[in-house]
């Protein structure tokens, strides 16, 4: 009897200790969890204030245009020819264009100023009806195409110019526009820049001053222009030169204002007032 007392006891010393051994291991293993929590929030803590910060913003886009007066004329125009065969239709072509150039050149117009734009040579097909009643396709000869892009700041010769290509056996004059050159749309556009950026300031200020905020700083400014060429009528056309040459002498061609527009996207900075 005292020996089944005796295993009772010890055993359940021996459960005591162990539950003791486990609390412990516990509560130590809970006190290394909340060291780890306090460093990590001592690393993380400053390195939120430093760089998370909430921005007070505001979008807005700023406009300026100008109007200004083309200095840039050009003509689209060009001889298209047909042959039985492609080296005939070619020649025919080749003699064409170069009389048109020679008459232009002879204007005033400088060769650097007149290039192909377009070169096309293609077979001309027609449908025969043969005695069981199909169609076929026979090759009737071949056509050639050549397109020339004449630009000059001559902007007064744009009627002359065609009267003189047809005269010399241009038969397709296709467009006449007007623009401004590369240096002068530049100079405009650098010119609206500021007056876009007030316009995109004002109505910052506008919209904050009811809302008790205003301008601190600048985010980003993005700028963008464009500019709106003026176009004559269409005068795409295809034609035998002298059919049409008396009509186009009389075809009264006017220049008009380029229009440049500047817009800006400003993304400014604010703060209470």
């Amino acid at each position: 009897m005292d020996t089944r007392i005796n295993i009772a006891v010890i055993v359940g010393v021996v459960f005591v200790l162990a539950f003791a051994v486990t609390l412990t291991q516990y509560e130590n293993q809970a006190e290394s969890q909340d060291a780890e929590s306090e460093i990590s929030d001592e690393i993380i803590t400053p390195w939120i204030e430093e760089f998370d910060h909430t921005e007070n913003i505001i979008s807005v886009t700023g406009t300026a245009s100008a109007s200004s007066e083309s200095d840039t004329l050009i003509v689209v125009l060009g001889v298209e020819s047909e042959a039985k065969t492609a080296n005939e239709s070619l020649s025919k072509n080749s003699n064409s264009l170069n009389s048109v150039i020679s008459s232009l050149t002879g204007t005033g117009i400088s060769e650097d100023d007149i290039q192909t734009s377009n070169f096309r040579i293609y077979p001309l097909y027609d449908s025969i009806k043969d005695s069981n009643g199909n169609y076929e396709q026979i090759l009737i000869g071949y056509r050639v195409s050549n397109i020339l892009s004449i630009q000059t700041d001559k902007i007064n010769l744009a009627g002359n110019i065609i009267d003189v290509a047809v005269s010399s056996g241009a038969n397709r004059v296709d467009t006449v526009s007007f623009q401004l050159s590369d240096d002068k749309s530049q100079k405009i556009s650098d010119n609206l820049i500021a007056n876009a950026i007030t316009d995109a300031t004002q109505k910052a200020e506008k919209a904050l001053a009811p809302l008790k905020q205003q301008i601190v700083g600048v985010k980003s400014v993005v700028i963008h222009d464009s500019a709106i060429p003026y176009y004559d009528s269409p005068m795409r056309a295809s034609f035998d030169g002298m059919a049409i040459e008396s009509s186009m002498k009389s075809a009264p061609i006017m220049s008009g204002d380029e229009e440049i527009t500047t817009n800006v996207s400003v993304i400014f900075y604010i703060a209470p007032v």
